[in-house]
Protein backbone atom coordinates (compact mmCIF):
# COMPACT_ATOMS: atom_id res chain seq x y z
CA UNK A 1 0.00 0.00 0.00
CA UNK A 2 1.39 3.39 -0.98
CA UNK A 3 1.39 6.70 0.81
CA UNK A 4 -0.28 9.76 -0.68
CA UNK A 5 3.10 11.46 -1.10
CA UNK A 6 4.02 8.89 -3.76
CA UNK A 7 1.27 9.84 -6.22
CA UNK A 8 0.14 13.41 -5.52
CA UNK A 9 0.15 16.13 -8.17
CA UNK A 10 2.67 18.69 -6.93
CA UNK A 11 2.58 22.48 -7.32
CA UNK A 12 -1.17 22.93 -7.76
CA UNK A 13 -2.55 25.94 -9.60
CA UNK A 14 -4.12 28.46 -7.21
CA UNK A 15 -6.68 31.05 -8.31
CA UNK A 16 -7.86 34.00 -6.26
CA UNK A 17 -11.42 34.15 -4.98
CA UNK A 18 -13.61 35.98 -7.45
CA UNK A 19 -12.12 34.18 -10.45
CA UNK A 20 -14.90 33.17 -12.84
CA UNK A 21 -15.72 29.56 -13.59
CA UNK A 22 -14.85 30.31 -17.20
CA UNK A 23 -11.34 31.52 -16.30
CA UNK A 24 -10.79 28.54 -13.95
CA UNK A 25 -11.87 26.15 -16.72
CA UNK A 26 -9.49 27.82 -19.18
CA UNK A 27 -6.60 27.43 -16.71
CA UNK A 28 -7.45 23.77 -16.18
CA UNK A 29 -7.52 23.14 -19.92
CA UNK A 30 -4.30 25.08 -20.59
CA UNK A 31 -2.43 23.25 -17.81
CA UNK A 32 -4.08 19.87 -18.51
CA UNK A 33 -5.34 19.53 -14.95
CA UNK A 34 -8.74 18.76 -13.48
CA UNK A 35 -8.82 21.02 -10.40
CA UNK A 36 -7.50 24.23 -8.90
CA UNK A 37 -7.24 25.53 -5.36
CA UNK A 38 -8.97 28.81 -4.48
CA UNK A 39 -7.33 31.42 -2.22
CA UNK A 40 -8.88 34.20 -0.16
CA UNK A 41 -6.93 36.67 1.94
CA UNK A 42 -3.69 34.81 1.29
CA UNK A 43 -5.02 31.45 2.49
CA UNK A 44 -6.39 28.45 0.64
CA UNK A 45 -10.15 28.55 1.04
CA UNK A 46 -11.38 25.79 -1.22
CA UNK A 47 -10.96 23.53 -4.21
CA UNK A 48 -12.89 23.36 -7.48
CA UNK A 49 -12.78 20.59 -10.05
CA UNK A 50 -13.80 20.20 -13.64
CA UNK A 51 -16.69 18.04 -12.37
CA UNK A 52 -17.94 20.97 -10.28
CA UNK A 53 -17.87 23.20 -13.35
CA UNK A 54 -19.64 20.57 -15.47
CA UNK A 55 -22.38 20.30 -12.84
CA UNK A 56 -22.93 24.06 -12.93
CA UNK A 57 -23.06 24.11 -16.73
CA UNK A 58 -25.50 21.18 -16.70
CA UNK A 59 -27.64 23.15 -14.25
CA UNK A 60 -27.53 26.00 -16.79
CA UNK A 61 -25.66 28.29 -14.41
CA UNK A 62 -23.58 31.11 -15.83
CA UNK A 63 -19.88 30.40 -16.30
CA UNK A 64 -19.31 34.00 -15.24
CA UNK A 65 -20.08 33.28 -11.58
CA UNK A 66 -17.18 33.20 -9.14
CA UNK A 67 -15.44 29.99 -8.16
CA UNK A 68 -16.27 30.93 -4.57
CA UNK A 69 -19.90 30.00 -5.25
CA UNK A 70 -19.03 26.49 -6.42
CA UNK A 71 -15.85 25.44 -4.59
CA UNK A 72 -15.75 22.84 -1.87
CA UNK A 73 -15.16 24.82 1.28
CA UNK A 74 -13.77 24.43 3.76
CA UNK A 75 -11.13 22.97 1.57
CA UNK A 76 -10.81 19.21 1.81
CA UNK A 77 -7.26 18.25 2.71
CA UNK A 78 -5.25 15.26 3.83
CA UNK A 79 -1.67 14.81 5.05
CA UNK A 80 0.94 13.57 2.59
CA UNK A 81 2.02 10.94 5.10
CA UNK A 82 -1.40 9.25 5.10
CA UNK A 83 -2.08 5.98 3.31
CA UNK A 84 -4.05 5.77 0.07
CA UNK A 85 -6.77 3.93 2.00
CA UNK A 86 -7.23 7.08 4.09
CA UNK A 87 -7.74 9.09 0.90
CA UNK A 88 -10.16 6.49 -0.46
CA UNK A 89 -12.24 6.77 2.71
CA UNK A 90 -12.27 10.57 2.41
CA UNK A 91 -13.27 10.44 -1.27
CA UNK A 92 -16.19 8.18 -0.41
CA UNK A 93 -17.24 10.05 2.73
CA UNK A 94 -17.16 13.49 1.08
CA UNK A 95 -18.28 12.40 -2.41
CA UNK A 96 -15.52 14.38 -4.18
CA UNK A 97 -12.88 13.55 -6.78
CA UNK A 98 -10.03 15.89 -5.71
CA UNK A 99 -8.43 16.55 -2.31
CA UNK A 100 -5.66 19.00 -1.42
CA UNK A 101 -2.53 17.45 0.12
CA UNK A 102 -0.77 19.05 3.09
CA UNK A 103 2.78 18.56 4.36
CA UNK A 104 4.09 20.43 7.42
CA UNK A 105 1.00 22.65 7.34
CA UNK A 106 1.59 23.75 3.72
CA UNK A 107 -0.45 22.72 0.70
CA UNK A 108 1.91 20.89 -1.58
CA UNK A 109 -0.37 19.23 -4.09
CA UNK A 110 -3.62 17.58 -5.04
CA UNK A 111 -4.63 13.93 -5.15
CA UNK A 112 -7.34 12.70 -7.47
CA UNK A 113 -9.46 9.59 -7.11
CA UNK A 114 -8.28 8.65 -10.61
CA UNK A 115 -4.65 8.71 -9.40
CA UNK A 116 -5.46 5.97 -6.90
CA UNK A 117 -7.28 3.88 -9.49
CA UNK A 118 -4.38 4.31 -11.90
CA UNK A 119 -1.87 3.27 -9.22
CA UNK A 120 -3.73 0.05 -8.43
CA UNK A 121 -4.44 -0.75 -12.06
CA UNK A 122 -0.79 -0.58 -13.13
CA UNK A 123 0.86 -1.81 -9.94
CA UNK A 124 -1.34 -4.89 -9.91
CA UNK A 125 -2.30 -4.17 -6.29
CA UNK A 126 -5.67 -4.96 -4.86
CA UNK A 127 -7.50 -2.93 -2.27
CA UNK A 128 -8.39 -5.08 0.71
Amino acid sequence: MSKISHILLKNPIIVPGGTTLSKAAQLMKKNKIASVLVSKNGRIAGIISVEDIRSMVAAEASVDIAVDEVMHSPELSIGSDKWLTDAIAMFERCNVSHIAVIENGERIGIIRADDILHTYRFDGQAIR
